[in-house]
């Protein structure tokens, strides 16, 4: 219930910058009208507020406060999202919900991407390949031990492997889809 009130403060904050009382009052004062006067009167307002707005943007040159990100901060997609879904239809939410499950794709794939970055750094000698630290050359193959034995060959599965395992069938194929990078928006 308090983010719906959010959002509609966020919507009545904006409509209020860019609306005069008067406006306002030819509003609260349509429902009273005849309806053939009504369609007239919400063409006639909205002219207004088109001009007064107009107006507003040529003398105000400055962001409104809060309205405007910094160029070091990033915008909050699935906030955005979210309060989208919040004016939308049934089918604009579902392409919402889909938007929102592949900004949750790239979140996971670029976590991964730093984890394994971390791993290298922390065990340049591991070879990330294997979940054991083989070296891919060695893995499968049998070589001479010091006492004369054969190696048993490593399992067949990387590193690699067992994070991907870990995602869904979507995430996989996200990732699969963005692993040469995220696309640039």
């Amino acid at each position: 219930m308090t983010d719906k009130q959010e959002d509609a403060s966020n919507v009545m904050t904006f409509d209020a910058l860019y609306t005069t009382n008067q406006m306002q009052k030819l509003k609260v004062f349509l429902p009273y009208l005849e309806p053939s006067m009504q369609k007239h009167l919400a063409v006639y307002i909205k002219y207004m507020e088109l001009q007064y707005t107009m107006n507003y943007v040529k003398r105000h040159t400055v962001t409104l406060c809060g309205c405007g990100l910094s160029q070091q901060e990033k915008p909050d997609l699935k906030e955005l999202v979210r309060q989208l879904c919040r004016y939308s239809t049934p089918e604009e939410i579902r392409q919402l919900e889909q938007i929102e499950n592949i900004l949750q794709t790239m979140e996971t794939v670029q976590e991964m991407t730093q984890t394994m970055n971390a791993m290298k750094e922390i065990f340049p000698d591991m070879n990330l390949d294997s979940p054991f630290g083989v070296p891919l050359s060695d893995a499968g193959q049998n070589k001479d031990s010091e006492d004369g034995s054969e190696k048993q060959p490593s399992p067949g599965f990387s590193m690699m492997d067992m994070l991907m395992n870990m995602l869904t069938p979507e995430q996989r194929e996200m990732y699969e889809m963005f692993q040469n990078g995220p696309p640039t928006l």
